[in-house]
């Protein structure tokens, strides 16, 4: 999955969130208030119960971050994941050769993925399985990702056997969930490759099928959307996250047009149906240059990068400052990327950025 390091929405919630965290204390501002005592799931596996995440009998949310670049030091990214109080590593785009459609299977991979899944499961962290860049991998090699059948792909990684635990992978409670294809293109964009509207719906329905068929204990959904804040970019968003084999209603932000539109959108929807969202990807980069208006991700110091990931959790807690907001709480988010990157232009997040660390800290 290709996240641009340049998205970014701007300002105006910076003082206001400012003054909240100095007045409040960081801990009090994502208590919801009126909680219900949720209904729940007794299983060792994360699973949905009503418009929650259940775990072990408990409700249970994702606090989550991608680990892109830390794949070959797994032990230091579980220990940064503890030091942020993440209690969710997404692995996304951890192939070795970058979007080469033979290494997507290959031992050295899922080597790899094996180790850092032991590591999380070691010290009692969950993983999210993101398989968006087997659809990269084969646009790369010249095949439509919508149109090919993900079949044996799916198979593989399912019947897998984690070289470090002995677990097979769909059998594996520390894998949370499990997503298939995040941001994929708008079919009305100019993207080689890309599958048109009833491709793309299509894919997903059969795709969700497949895994499903092969996998009946993770949750199981499409990966986040972007695009959908366009009526004219072509993804009918609305019949893909009603699929019956689609758990959780998955969205990004990447633009001021996501987390103002998108979000109360889909979130609004599926609550109708009866299913949870989740804020599957967001970010908060450091980066003093702005790609242009809609810009939400890249900010210039700590301080605005930090009220920037406060408001990204105020988002997925329903408490914003700075409406719009969701129609209510997600499952939790994601954010890209737990690293120790302090160059200008990462969006990674870790002690290097202390404020915004501390934003990462308290915002579960």
């Amino acid at each position: 999955m290709t996240r641009s390091v340049a998205r970014g929405r701007v300002f105006c919630v910076l003082a206001a969130v400012s003054l909240m965290l100095s007045a409040c204390g960081a801990q009090s501002l994502f208590r919801l208030p009126g909680t219900t005592t949720p209904p729940v799931s007794s299983s060792s596996f994360v699973s949905v119960c009503g418009m929650q995440l259940c775990l072990n009998g408990r409700a249970w949310r994702i606090h989550g971050a991608t680990a892109y670049g830390m794949y070959d030091n797994p032990q230091a990214e579980v220990a940064l994941a503890k030091a942020a109080g993440v209690n969710t590593i997404e692995i996304v785009e951890f192939e070795t050769q970058y979007h080469s459609l033979a290494d997507t299977t290959s031992e050295a991979t899922w080597t790899r993925v094996d180790n850092l899944v032991a590591a999380a499961k070691q010290s009692g962290l969950h993983v999210l399985l993101n398989l968006s860049s087997y659809g990269q991998s084969l646009m790369a090699a010249g095949y439509k990702p919508t149109t090919t059948d993900w079949g044996p792909y799916l198979q593989f990684v399912v019947d897998r056997i984690n070289t470090r635990t002995g677990v097979r992978y769909g059998d594996d409670p520390t894998i949370a969930k499990i997503e298939l294809y995040g941001e994929i293109d708008a079919p009305n964009y100019d993207v080689p490759l890309r599958g048109t509207t009833a491709e793309t719906t299509a894919f997903f329905s059969r795709t969700l099928r497949e895994l499903k068929s092969l996998d009946t204990r993770h949750v199981i959904s499409t990966g986040g959307f972007s695009y959908i804040n366009d009526p004219g970019s072509g993804i009918n968003w609305q019949s893909i996250v009603s699929d019956p084999n689609n758990a959780t209603c998955d969205v990004e932000i990447n633009s001021f047009g996501d987390r103002n539109v998108s979000v109360p959108n889909l979130s609004s929807y599926c609550a109708h149906l009866g299913k949870p969202w989740f804020l599957a990807a967001w970010s908060s980069c450091y980066n003093d240059n702005k790609w242009g208006s809609d810009d939400i991700d890249n900010w210039p110091t700590d301080a605005q990068m930090s009220a920037h990931a406060v408001d990204m959790y105020r988002v997925e807690h329903a408490t914003v400052l700075q409406p719009p907001g969701p129609a209510v709480a997600a499952i939790g988010s994601d954010f890209w990327n737990l690293g120790p990157a302090a160059n200008l232009g990462t969006c990674d997040i870790g002690q290097q950025f202390p404020q915004t660390f501390g934003a990462v800290e308290t915002g579960n």
